[in-house]
């Protein structure tokens, strides 16, 4: 009898096993379908998402502020370059003209050597170096050349044939010169315009 009752004993203590273990299943299962803090998780993936969002933007505008920047010092320099060769060929008409300068100052430009238009070959260093104030630098002139023979030319008025032929007919000669001038900054922004002089003889 009492082996028997043992058994039962057993039996429903196996039972309730089973049965706490299936609640604690049961209640597992619960839990994953529990949606309770997943607004929470939600916002802060968007925070973080938009944190990285707004730092690529704050990054990117200042690269594109940079980029901005050094394309209008470049352009200015580069303007300032090729007023150097304009202001060049007003320096070489008068040192021409004047066959060299007797003073070291034209305006506002430094003259190092006084009769450059006679130089055949490039300088080694600056004929003239004229300042520049916004942004600060300066310009640097190298001027030299040679003479040249002009094509010439000639009309033929009537023809010659009928006995009235007349014509006019020219030559001479010209200095063609290179300048060649070269912008700098303090920015450490540089150009160079190089440009063909010709004075005719």
């Amino acid at each position: 009898m009492s082996r028997k009752l043992q058994d039962m004993k057993d039996q429903k203590e196996a039972s309730s096993s089973k049965w706490v273990l299936f609640s604690v299943f049961r209640k597992g299962e619960m839990d994953l379908k529990n949606e309770d803090g997943t607004v929470l998780i939600v916002a802060l993936l968007m925070l973080i998402l938009l944190t990285v969002v707004g730092i690529s933007a704050s990054t990117i505008s200042s690269i594109d502020i940079q980029i901005a920047g050094n394309e209008k010092l470049y352009k200015t320099v580069f303007y300032a370059a090729d007023g150097g060769t304009e202001a060049g060929s007003e320096l070489l008409e008068k040192n021409i003209d004047t066959r060299a300068f007797t003073t070291t100052t034209i305006g506002n430009a430094t003259i190092y050597n006084n009769d450059f238009w006679a130089q055949t070959a490039m300088p080694a260093s600056n004929d003239a170096i004229i300042p520049i104030t916004n942004p600060t630098g300066n310009i640097g002139l190298m001027i030299w050349g040679n003479s040249a023979l002009s094509t010439g030319g000639a009309i033929q008025l009537v023809a010659g044939y009928e006995g009235k032929g007349k014509g006019a007919s020219g030559s001479g000669a010209y200095l063609v010169h290179d300048i060649r001038s070269e912008a700098t900054t303090q920015a450490a922004a540089k150009a160079t315009v190089r440009a063909r002089w010709r004075h005719m003889i």
